[in-house]
């Protein structure tokens, strides 16, 4: 009889905030050192060396340096929020009911689009120094993406107040768990009005694994469902490497935002028989709906003799949307990691910003270029924020 974990996905209520995972519950890293061969090591964020992490607050000013007396930071007590070194997290929330005119909206727009003169210079920078690190890695592609979600803030020390807490990065996650709502909001509204049409529907797992022989690597694999309800392998590669992150907190909505650079990284080194072992652990699996992940193993299965083991699983329903510049890429994930036992719900809007990524990589790139794509860019994403009353 097959082994089913006792953990049955889904509570009731679809729409009820999903826990934040330990794994995302990380500092920002400044390294690629991975000297432990425990799965959280080997599932964390990977930051290369000479990475850029940066912070802002938009309110009604524009970029602050602290919280503004119109917002507070508010701690979370939900239980579906898990902690991080004991802390739960806080959410800036926005204590002026006052509905913004046309007039002020348009004005909070034009601050909206200050964010591009603090970035271009970072952005460059960030680039150049990703393309010196792929020199000679044909297989690592970079890409630029925008999310969008919510940052949550830790206190740097137990009992410090937060009334007195300003934010910096090292004492916050970005969560991109977004609501129901807001997944509808974007194909209602912003997909026709931005000239979207529909470029793929996708349903597929990821399923991550390691070795003892690669202490610090993590596998992906990429797989779809055949007729027989087994999985078929369709791509392997390893994490993200991430150059660039710039948060931004804004106190005016109800959605914060996320711009990242970072290199997906193919793995070429796979023997034939290493390929062979993983294909035979993953088709040991069992597509099961009822469990969180929606894979799972015969008791003991999900490890092989020949040294893979599964540590996570992720079920992905995803629909991508382009336009002439963009793809919108607006998914649903039911992830379980088989180590630690916990499982997390979760949905995503996320903007490939496909034009930029490849301009940026050009050689002497024109800086005035650049901040112009920035700011037309950073108007596509205002009208992405614009929707609070579809939060709910």
């Amino acid at each position: 009889m097959s082994y089913i974990p006792p953990h049955k996905r889904h509570s009731k209520d679809p729409d009820r905030p999903s826990p934040v995972p330990d794994s995302l519950a990380t500092k920002f890293k400044k390294n690629l050192h991975l000297n432990s061969s425990s799965s959280d090591k080997r599932n964390r964020i990977i930051y290369s060396g000479d990475s850029i992490t940066k912070w802002f607050l938009i309110g009604s000013n524009g970029i602050e340096d602290a919280i503004p007396p119109s917002a507070k930071l508010v701690p979370l007590t939900s239980d579906s929020v898990q902690c991080k070194k004991g802390q739960k997290p806080s959410i800036l929330m926005n204590i002026n009911d006052h509905k913004q005119s046309e007039e002020e909206e348009e004005v909070n727009r034009t601050r909206w689009l200050l964010i591009a003169e603090k970035v271009q210079e970072d952005l460059l920078l960030a680039y150049e120094r990703a393309k010196i690190a792929m020199e000679g890695e044909n297989q690592h592609v970079l890409r630029l993406t925008a999310s969008f979600g919510t940052n949550f803030f830790y206190e740097p020390q137990a009992g410090h107040p937060m009334a007195e807490y300003t934010p910096k990065p090292s004492n916050k996650i970005f969560s991109t768990d977004v609501p129901t709502s807001y997944l509808n909001y974007i194909k209602s509204q912003i997909v026709p009005s931005h000239g979207f049409c529909i470029d793929l529907e996708k349903e597929r797992f990821s399923v991550k694994v390691s070795h003892y022989t690669r202490p610090n690597q993590t596998i992906n694999c990429k797989c779809t469902v055949k007729e027989d309800g087994r999985l078929s392998l369709y791509k392997v590669d390893l994490n993200l490497v991430r150059h660039l992150v710039i948060d931004v907190s804004c106190v005016n909505k109800n959605l914060d935002m996320r711009l990242l650079l970072s290199a997906k990284r193919k793995i070429t080194d796979l023997t034939e028989k290493e390929i062979s072992d993983i294909k035979g652990l993953l088709d040991s699996a069992t597509v099961d709906p009822s469990v969180k992940g929606g894979l799972r193993w015969q008791f003991g299965k999900s490890s092989s003799g020949n040294g893979y083991s599964v540590f996570e699983v992720c079920h992905v329903k995803a629909t991508v949307y382009k336009n002439q510049t963009i793809r919108l890429r607006v998914r649903e994930t039911d992830r379980f990691n088989e180590r630690i036992g916990t499982g997390e719900v979760k949905r995503e809007v996320i903007l490939m910003l496909k034009d930029m990524n490849t301009k940026l990589q050009e050689h002497n790139i024109d800086k005035g270029c650049v901040l112009e794509m920035l700011r037309d860019v950073l108007g596509t994403l205002w009208d992405f924020l614009r929707c609070e009353a579809y939060l709910t």
